[in-house]
């Protein structure tokens, strides 16, 4: 949880280092609000297989939607933080959104130990 409140604190922080902790931490709590969603939906009555809401699961994609857009700018910049704490630029993370595997390699490599060009180590 702190992962994920770190993100959000840093909401469209662009400069600076973001830890694998952090990283992880605010995917793992982004991963764990959608499978509530999801269980929410299908309490609901929506039919995963047409893809058409009934009733009170529209207020819930609704909701969904609006939580989507909400971390869309603190995960974008997570992101290029994270690129950034590996030594690369930021801007590298743009191909991460087509190769969403470039983006996971990322995520588990160590960052730079000690300072570098964007900033100090953010393990202190």
């Amino acid at each position: 949880m702190g992962g994920y409140r770190l993100a959000l604190s840093k909401y469209a922080q662009f400069s600076d280092r973001s830890r694998r902790r952090e990283y992880w931490g605010f995917v793992l709590v982004n991963f764990l609000i959608y499978v509530v969603f999801s269980i929410l939906l299908a309490i609901a009555g929506y039919d995963f297989e047409t893809m058409e809401p009934s009733g009170f699961a529209v207020v819930i994609l609704v909701v969904l939607a609006i939580y989507g857009l909400a971390i869309l700018i603190p995960s974008l910049a997570l992101q290029w933080r994270r690129y950034q704490d590996i030594g690369w630029p930021g801007a590298v993370s743009i191909i991460g959104w087509f190769f969403p595997l470039l983006t996971f390699i990322v995520a588990l490599i160590p960052g730079n130990v000690g300072a570098n060009q964007y900033g100090p180590d953010p393990k202190g």
